[in-house]
C-alpha cells in the first residue's frame, strides 16, 4: 500500500445484503466469527434486528483488523454453551456451497498437489462443466470464487441421521467439482462439505497474512433457486464417477510423493470375492469392506513393501523414536501379526479368537483394544448419532452397511417433524465484552410467543389489563386472554361480526394458557373476573368445568312452566290456566375454565368425551348444540346464534399434545394461545387499576326474542377487501392447500373474532384498521406460542425415541458381543482339538501334508484347519519340513 492508498474497510451494506439474502428468516441462529474472537464467534437471530446486529458485529471485527470474517454456512439449532457448536447443532440449510480457491496468493499448493485453477474464470469453467446447475450467485473472496446454490425453501435438519444425509449432499458437491478440476489438471478443496463450514462474507476484507489486502464482494449470478430434492438426486447420479476419479487422483499423488521421497507405493486394492461375509457385527462389516491400509494410514503407519505376498507396514514414529527393524506389522488379506513392542497392538502370532483382524486392529488403535466399545460407537455413528470416538469418520458406505446389517430398519426411520427450537430464545449477543446497543423493546422478548410491547402501548384499556395482571404478579398476556375469552361470554348473544363474507361470525372465543404448573394460570384468570364482573341481572354460568359434549349444551338448559292452552275451572267459576314443566334453553351466557387441560384431553379420548370434540368445534363458531333424538327429559337443543360462550384452558406443555393432534378435525386451530411466563412483570408492584366498564356500551344490547335480528359489528372497507381477496383466492383454487400450514386454517375468522372483541373492549361495534393490526399481533403471538409447544412436544417424543434407540444399540452390542464370544470360544476349542490331533497324527503315522490332513478332517471342522496348523506350530507340537508336518520338539500335554 502506498501513501495515497486508504486501507480497505468492510462495506456494511454489502454484508447486510448477503446475510439477508442467504439467511433472512431462516429458523435458528446465524453464526459470525473471525480470528479476532478466536473463531468462537457470536450468534444472531435471522430477523431484521438480528441481521442488523450481525452486520454491526462484522463491522466491529473489521475495525479490529480481522484477517477474515466468516459466516457459518448453516444456522444453529440453539446457542452453544461454548465455542461455535459443531455439526451436531446445525439446523437450517439455506444453500449449497463450494470453495473455489484460485491462483497462488494465500494458498500455495503442497509439494505433491496439483496447482489450483489459475483465476476466477477457470473456477467458473470447472463449475460449468461439472454437471451441476449454474449457481444462483458467486462470492469473490479475494483469493477464491465461491459458487452458491440457494434453495427454494429452507431445509431444517431434524436429527443426526438427517444431518448425515444432508452432509452426504454437501460433500458430494465438493467431490463432483474436485473431479472436474482434476480433469483439467487442477486441485480443488474437497474438505469444505462439513455442515458447520465457515465461508468468508462478501463486503468484508481478506487480510490474510503475508498477502495484500483484498476486498470480498458479491459476484454475478442468475438468482435461480433450487429444490434440495432435485440437487440431491443430481449429486447422487454424479458422485460415483467423481469418487472413482478422485481415487485415481489420490494414487497419482502417492506416486508423485514416492518419486520425490523414495517411498514405496502400496499395491492397488484387491477386489473382495463376491458374497464374502464374515458376520453381522460392526467389526465384521469393517473387515468385509475395508483393508488394513484404510485403518493404518490415517494413524501414521507407512507401507514399506511386500514379502511372501504379505504387506509390510512400519509403525509411526514420534520424537526421534525411529524403528529398529524395517517393518513392524505383517498383513495378509484378513490377519496381521505385530512384531513391534512400541505399538498399541499385541505382539506375536495370536491364538484363535484373538487374532489381529482389520476390525480388531481398528479397535486397538482407536478404542484401547475394546472391541465392545468400538462396535457400540460404530453403531452410534451408523444410527446418525454423535460418535464418542472416530467412528463418525468411517466412510459413508461402511456406516450404511452397518446400519443395514446390524440395526433394525424400523428403529431408524426418518422423522420429518420439525425439530425442537425450544420454548425460549436468548439475546443473540453472547460475547463477554463490547456489547452492542439493546434491540428495540418489541424485539427484546426472550420467550417465544410473547405479545409485543407495541401492542400494549397502543391503547389505555390494554395497558389497564396488563397493569391489573402485574399488580397481582401475574402475566399480562394471561390477563388479556382471560379478559377476551370472558368478554366473549358476557357480550350479548345477538352480537355478530359482519365482514361481507359468508354468514355473520360468532364472537365465541377459546383460549389456551401454556406453562408449567404452579406459576399463575388460575390466579391470572381471577384477575379477569375482578376486572370484568358479570353485569347485574345477567344470567351466566360462570367458571364452570366441562364434563362432556352433552353437558356443554345442558348448561344453557332449564325447566320452565308453560301454559298448555287449557283452562281448569274451579269452584265459584274460577278459571286457572293449565301449565306443564318444559325443558328448554333458559340462558344465553356461559364461561368455562379448566385449570388442568389434561382432564379435557383425557375426556376427549374416552367414551364420555365421544361428542366433546365435535361439540367444542361447533360451539367455537356458535353453531347449534345438543341433540333431539333422546327422551324428553334428556333432549337438549341450543339453536345457532342463541348463546355467547367463552372457554379458557390451562395446559402444561406436556399435556397439550392430544389436543394438538386433532388438527385434522380442526380443534387446535380454534384456540388462541399465550405463554404464562411474563418477563416484563416489574420489580415494584403496581396498583390495582380498577374495573373495566367501557365495554358495556358496545357489548350489552336490549333483550330480544328469537325473532330479533343480530346486532352487527362492522368493518372498515379496507379490511373487508383484504378478507374477500384472500377468500376468493381459496375459492377459485389459487391457493395450494398442501402448501398451507394446517394449523392456520382458521386464521381469518380468528382474527375477525379478536378484532371485534378489541373494538367492543374500546366501546365500539366497528372494527378499524388499528383493531385489525392489533388482532394480527395477537394472532402472530398465538401462532408462535403454538409452534413452540409443537416443537417442545416433538422434541420430547424424539428424546423418548432416542432413549429407546440407545437401549436398542446397547442390546444389539450385548447380543453381538455374546454371539462373538460364543463363536470365538467354539473356534478356540476346535482349533486346540485339531492341533492336538495333528500332533498325534504325525507321531503315529509320520509326516503329513496339508492335503492329507484335510482329507482326514470332518467337513464341519475344515474351516478351523489354518488356525490349527498355526497353533500347533506355535506350540512346537509340530514343525513344517519340505511341505509336510513332522513331530515337533514339544509333545502335546
Amino acid at each position: 500500500m502506498n501513501d495515497q492508498q486508504q486501507p480497505l474497510t468492510a462495506d456494511p451494506q454489502v454484508v447486510r445484503d448477503w446475510l439477508t439474502h442467504l439467511y433472512g428468516g431462516c429458523p435458528g441462529f446465524l453464526s459470525i466469527c473471525s480470528d479476532k474472537d478466536g473463531f468462537a464467534g457470536r450468534r444472531f437471530t435471522t430477523d431484521t434486528p438480528g441481521i442488523e446486529a450481525a452486520v454491526q458485529y462484522a463491522s466491529e471485527l473489521d475495525r479490529r483488523q480481522a484477517k477474515g470474517i466468516y459466516a457459518q454456512s448453516t444456522t444453529l439449532r440453539e446457542r452453544p454453551a461454548e465455542g461455535r457448536g459443531g455439526e451436531e447443532k446445525t439446523f437450517g440449510l439455506t444453500h449449497l456451497w463450494a470453495d473455489g480457491d484460485f491462483g497462488t496468493v494465500g494458498h500455495k499448493p503442497g509439494l505433491d498437489d496439483l496447482p489450483a485453477p489459475p483465476d476466477a474464470e477457470a473456477v467458473a469453467k470447472v463449475v460449468a462443466e461439472s454437471g451441476l446447475p449454474g449457481p444462483s450467485g458467486w462470492a469473490h473472496t479475494g483469493g477464491g470464487y465461491n459458487p452458491v446454490w440457494q434453495l427454494t425453501e429452507n431445509y431444517l435438519m431434524s436429527d443426526d441421521a438427517d444431518r448425515a444425509r444432508v452432509k452426504g449432499i454437501t460433500t458430494g458437491v465438493q467431490a463432483i467439482l474436485a473431479a472436474q478440476a482434476y480433469r483439467h489438471g487442477w486441485s480443488w478443496d474437497v474438505e469444505v462439505g462439513n455442515l458447520d463450514r465457515l465461508m468468508k462474507i462478501p463486503g468484508t476484507v481478506n487480510r490474510k497474512a503475508n498477502c495484500p489486502e483484498r476486498p470480498a464482494y458479491i459476484g454475478p449470478g442468475s438468482g435461480e433457486v433450487f429444490e434440495l430434492a432435485d440437487l440431491a438426486m443430481l449429486v447422487a447420479d454424479l458422485v460415483p464417477d467423481a469418487r472413482e476419479l478422485l481415487e485415481q487422483a489420490a494414487r497419482e499423488k502417492q506416486e508423485r510423493k514416492a518419486q520425490r521421497t523414495g517411498a514405496v507405493v502400496p499395491p492397488p486394492r484387491r477386489e473382495r470375492p463376491p458374497g464374502l461375509r464374515s458376520g453381522d457385527g460392526p467389526l465384521d462389516v469393517i473387515g468385509a469392506m475395508l483393508e488394513f491400509r484404510d485403518i493404518l494410514e490415517p494413524e501414521g503407519w507407512t507401507y514399506v513393501g511386500q514379502t511372501g505376498g504379505r504387506q509390510k507396514w512400519l509403525r509411526p514414529t514420534a520424537g526421534g523414536d525411529a524403528p529398529s527393524s524395517d517393518y513392524s506389522l505383517l498383513c495378509d488379506d484378513h490377519v496381521a501379526v505385530n512384531w513391534s513392542e512400541r505399538t498399541d497392538l499385541p505382539v506375536g502370532a495370536q491364538p484363535s479368537g484373538q487374532k489381529l483382524t482389520v476390525g480388531t486392529v481398528y479397535a486397538h488403535l482407536n478404542y484401547g483394544g475394546s472391541t465392545a466399545e468400538a462396535a457400540k460407537d460404530i453403531m452410534r455413528a451408523a444410527a446418525g448419532r454423535p460418535a464418542h470416538g472416530p467412528a463418525g469418520r468411517l466412510p459413508a458406505p461402511v456406516l450404511a452397511e452397518v446400519k443395514r446389517r446390524c440395526l433394525k430398519d424400523g428403529e431408524w426411520a426418518r422423522d420429518d417433524a420439525e425439530p425442537l427450537r425450544g420454548l425460549f430464545t436468548e439475546d443473540p449477543w453472547d460475547g463477554p465484552q463490547d456489547e452492542p446497543p439493546e434491540p428495540p423493546e418489541d424485539e427484546a422478548a426472550v420467550v417465544r410467543g410473547l405479545i409485543p410491547e407495541t401492542f400494549w402501548a397502543a391503547r389505555p384499556e390494554l395497558r389497564h389489563i396488563r397493569q391489573a395482571g402485574h399488580s397481582r404478579t401475574r402475566s399480562g398476556d394471561v390477563a388479556l386472554l382471560a379478559v377476551l375469552t370472558r368478554l366473549s361470554a358476557l357480550v350479548s348473544h345477538r352480537i355478530r361480526a359482519d365482514t361481507g363474507i359468508a354468514g355473520f361470525a360468532s364472537l365465541n372465543l377459546f383460549g389456551g394458557i401454556i406453562g408449567p404448573s404452579g406459576i399463575g394460570k388460575s390466579s391470572g384468570v381471577e384477575v379477569a373476573e375482578r376486572l370484568m364482573p358479570a353485569p347485574s341481572g345477567l344470567d351466566i354460568r360462570d367458571g364452570l368445568p366441562i364434563g362432556s359434549g352433552e353437558g356443554l349444551a345442558e348448561v344453557f338448559m332449564g325447566v320452565v312452566e308453560e301454559e298448555t292452552g287449557e283452562i281448569r275451572k274451579g269452584r265459584g267459576g274460577t278459571e286457572t290456566p293449565v301449565t306443564v314443566q318444559v325443558r328448554k334453553q333458559v340462558r344465553h351466557h356461559a364461561f368455562f375454565y379448566i385449570d388442568e387441560g389434561s382432564s379435557l384431553t383425557r375426556l376427549m379420548k374416552e367414551r364420555s368425551g365421544s361428542t366433546l370434540g365435535e361439540t367444542l368445534r361447533s360451539a367455537a363458531v356458535g353453531q347449534t348444540l345438543g341433540q333431539t333424538n333422546a327422551s324428553k327429559d334428556t333432549s337438549r337443543y341450543i339453536p345457532s346464534g342463541s348463546y355467547s360462550l367463552g372457554l379458557l384452558i390451562g395446559f402444561q406443555p406436556e399435556t397439550v399434545a392430544p389436543l394438538l393432534e386433532e388438527v385434522a378435525e380442526g380443534t387446535p386451530q380454534r384456540f388462541v394461545w399465550v405463554q404464562v411466563i411474563d418477563p416484563a412483570i416489574p420489580d415494584v408492584q403496581p396498583e390495582w387499576p380498577g374495573e373495566l366498564r367501557v365495554w358495556h356500551e358496545a357489548g350489552i344490547v336490549a333483550p330480544g326474542d328469537e325473532a330479533s335480528g343480530f346486532v352487527l359489528v362492522t368493518f372498515d372497507e379496507a379490511i373487508k377487501t383484504e378478507l374477500r381477496t384472500a377468500d376468493l383466492a381459496k375459492a377459485r383454487g389459487h391457493v395450494d392447500p398442501v402448501a398451507q400450514n394446517p394449523f392456520d386454517s382458521q386464521s381469518p375468522v380468528m382474527k375477525v373474532k379478536l378484532a371485534s372483541l378489541l373494538a367492543i373492549l374500546a366501546g365500539r361495534r366497528h372494527v378499524n384498521t388499528e383493531d385489525w393490526r392489533l388482532a394480527q399481533m395477537l394472532w402472530d403471538a398465538s401462532c408462535a406460542t403454538r409452534d413452540a409447544v409443537i416443537d417442545y412436544t416433538e422434541a420430547r417424543r424424539r428424546l423418548e425415541q432416542e432413549k429407546r434407540t440407545v437401549a436398542r444399540i446397547e442390546e444389539e452390542v450385548r447380543v453381538d458381543g455374546a454371539r462373538q464370544a460364543a463363536d470365538e470360544k467354539r473356534a478356540e476349542r476346535a482349533t486346540v482339538r485339531l492341533a492336538t490331533r495333528l500332533a498325534l497324527l504325525v507321531q503315529e503315522k509320520g509326516p503329513q501334508t496339508r492335503k492329507e490332513v484335510r482329507a482326514r478332517t470332518a467337513g464341519r471342522d475344515k474351516r478351523y484347519l489354518p488356525d490349527a496348523f498355526a497353533y500347533a506350530v506355535m506350540r512346537e507340537w509340530v514343525a513344517e519340513s519340505d511341505g509336510k508336518f513332522v513331530p515337533g520338539p514339544v509333545p502335546p500335554s
